[in-house]
């Protein structure tokens, strides 16, 4: 009798949960996951108090995924359990992810796309350069603008251009990336996505230098890959935190980090 009643409070709970989620679209998924952890942290990375719920199923590597459609959507979810670390039908975990794993928890990799990648062309997914380019160029154009912004110590202009920075990273359709550019992609997208949010909060443009000065860091590994139809500059300057860089379109050197009071301090210390 325990039983039944501990299995019918458990159904209870399931149903309270998905009845809580409005305007509720329900998928099934493919996820590699081959340890008991596996479920509890897929779980915990897909789960969104009364926006999405995941139930995964260890033996078949699915899950069911329940989520308010008018606030997420199956892609970001399972963007969300890739960055966990998690092979699905539409992304590719990180490799830093997948090696931050457990032992027992790392599952065999296909070094390839999801075959199920929504609206993606395998069969050109490597060859269209062109579509990879327009992917990427409104973030590399949103960040040369705030670099330019911070050249000119013009705070109201930085605020605007990491709000534009913001939006156009919204905008990139992964599926339409090259393969060695979607897995950089996931790599990076964390660490712009939190250091674009703290430089929007931060006030002190001082402060938001040094944030720029990481936030390069991602954007350099990006432009390593993106095949730009045009050269990106790599330039350091010795003197500010010890030593920081940032990219450019111009080879003269327009220093971010102090603006006029040292414009040219600096050197080029790659091209792209």
């Amino acid at each position: 009798m325990k039983k039944y009643k501990l299995v019918f409070f458990a159904s209870l709970l399931a149903f309270s949960v998905n009845a809580q989620i409005k305007n509720q679209e329900t998928q099934q998924v493919q996820i590699k996951g081959n340890c008991n952890s596996a479920k509890n942290n897929i779980e915990l990375a897909g789960n969104q108090k009364r926006i999405s719920k995941v139930e995964y199923n260890l033996a078949s590597q699915t899950a069911t995924i329940s989520y308010d459609k008018t606030k997420t959507s199956q892609s970001e979810i399972l963007k969300k359990i890739a960055l966990a670390g998690f092979d699905n039908a539409e992304y590719l975990a990180p490799d830093e992810a997948y090696a931050k794993l457990d032992k027992e928890c790392k599952y065999g990799r296909e070094k390839k796309m999801p075959t199920n990648h929504q609206g993606m062309d395998h069969s050109q997914h490597n060859s269209v350069k062109t579509s990879q380019v327009n992917q990427l160029s409104h973030v590399f154009d949103s960040y040369f603008s705030l670099k330019d912004a911070f050249v000119k110590t013009n705070e109201s202009e930085v605020s605007k251009q990491i709000n534009n920075f913001s939006s156009s990273v919204s905008k990139v359709e992964m599926g339409k990336l090259s393969h060695e550019s979607h897995i950089v992609w996931m790599n990076v997208l964390t660490d712009l996505e939190t250091i674009s949010k703290q430089i929007s909060t931060e006030k002190n443009i001082e402060k938001q230098r040094e944030l720029f000065a990481k936030f390069s860091e991602p954007i350099y590994k990006l432009a390593k890959v993106a095949q730009l139809d045009y050269t990106v500059y790599y330039q350091n300057c010795p003197m500010f935190n010890g030593g920081s860089n940032w990219l450019s379109k111009e080879e003269n050197i327009k220093n971010p980090f102090y603006g006029n009071m040292m414009l040219t301090c600096g050197s080029t210390v790659e091209k792209l």
